[in-house]
């Protein structure tokens, strides 16, 4: 929970806690322990049964036991152990099967052991639409179910004063169209998200009328920052700013001063910071390469492109060159975010299947 590198998991899975303390319910997380592939390192099997033994001593009074994340890297390999000692029901977040680890030695003993944990849990809630087909070959109907994601009612909106601060600061005058893009700047498809962007909005810049600009913003950092800003100056000169790190209570800020965000969404599981933009106002460009497009509405908060280089270039340019369709989007990307990904709306259901396995497992709870 308090991982310095504040992923988009991460973020879920404060939002998670967060949300299940404002219906009522008191939520303990467990210390952290290191498991990813631990089924490569026999060497710390001894200290992950002694990290159990003290899961289950701190989780005496516990109604139930929930699991954030699991999957073939990285199995719930506490869960069904420890809930099984304490006789209390079992529930999962954000699991998903894929059959075809069980093909390769390298990647059988974590399908396994996913496989375990998701077969022994009561109730699996699936915030990933291709989460739901896994869940459907190995588990019946009624022991999974799709919870859309969300943002906390409130944490972001629309900022006037910090637009004008911003903009300001960042030498963007009124006929500057800017660019925002966050991520985190590691190798990888987060890396390649950027490098498209960078170029998508360098090719833009360079079709726009005499006398306009444009701005890309990039909030974020990782490893591969330097190497990305280098990319950036020599592609769009003084027409970069990045910003580092920038803490989720600043954000709507930054989204604010911005005219739309670009960011390809590359293998992005759910996608949040397209969500946290549009509630800022920002109409979004996205690929439809997973996550985007369940959290995205295509012509309505922002375009959905085809998963290439060349297409989400095409779109960064639309909305580019297109200050009504500009405008228009992103007037309607609040209301999108308000009425299909409100937390406090969609996590109710999750609250409520687990009261329910709850009080049956353990009557007058």
């Amino acid at each position: 929970m308090d991982h310095p590198n504040v992923s988009g998991d991460v973020t879920i899975a404060r939002d998670l806690l967060a949300t299940l303390r404002d219906f009522g319910h008191r939520v303990e997380p467990l210390p952290f322990y290191p498991a990813r592939e631990i089924y490569r390192r026999p060497w710390s099997w001894p200290a992950a049964a002694r990290a159990l033994g003290r899961m289950v001593e701190a989780a005496q009074d516990a109604d139930c036991w929930l699991t954030h994340g699991s999957y073939y890297k990285v199995p719930d390999i506490f869960g069904p152990t420890a809930s099984a000692r304490l006789s209390i029901p079992y529930f999962l977040f954000q699991a998903s099967y894929a059959r075809n680890r069980a093909r390769h030695i390298a990647t059988w003993p974590g399908y396994a052991l996913n496989k375990r944990a998701m077969l022994r849990a009561d109730h699996v809630f699936c915030n990933r639409i291709n989460d739901l087909a896994g869940c459907a070959k190995i588990l019946p109907g009624e022991r999974y179910s799709h919870v859309s994601p969300g943002l906390p009612d409130g944490l972001f909106g629309r900022d006037e004063a910090a637009r004008q601060r911003h903009r300001a600061g960042w030498g963007a005058g009124p006929d500057t169209v800017v660019a925002v893009c966050a991520a985190m700047m590691r190798p990888g498809v987060k890396a390649v998200g950027v490098q498209w962007t960078i170029r998508a909005c360098a090719a833009a810049a360079r079709t726009m009328d005499k006398g306009r600009d444009l701005l890309l913003v990039v909030a974020g950092d990782g490893p591969m920052r330097t190497e990305l800003e280098v990319m950036a100056r020599a592609a769009l000169g003084e027409g970069v700013r990045f910003l580092g790190r920038v803490d989720r209570t600043d954000l709507p800020g930054v989204f604010s001063a911005g005219d739309l965000f670009a960011f390809p969404g590359l293998k992005e599981s759910v996608g949040m910071v397209y969500l946290e933009a549009q509630h800022c106002g920002l109409p979004v460009v996205a690929t439809d390469d997973e996550g985007a497009p369940h959290v995205v509405a295509h012509e309505v908060s922002g375009l959905i492109t085809s998963a290439s280089e060349a297409d989400f270039a095409q779109g960064v340019a639309t909305l580019v060159r297109d200050a009504d369709m500009r405008a228009r989007l992103g007037s309607q990307a609040p209301a999108h975010v308000g009425i299909h990904h409100s937390l406090s709306v969609n996590y109710l259901e999750m609250a409520r299947t687990m009261e329910r396995i709850t009080a049956t497992r353990r009557p007058g709870q």
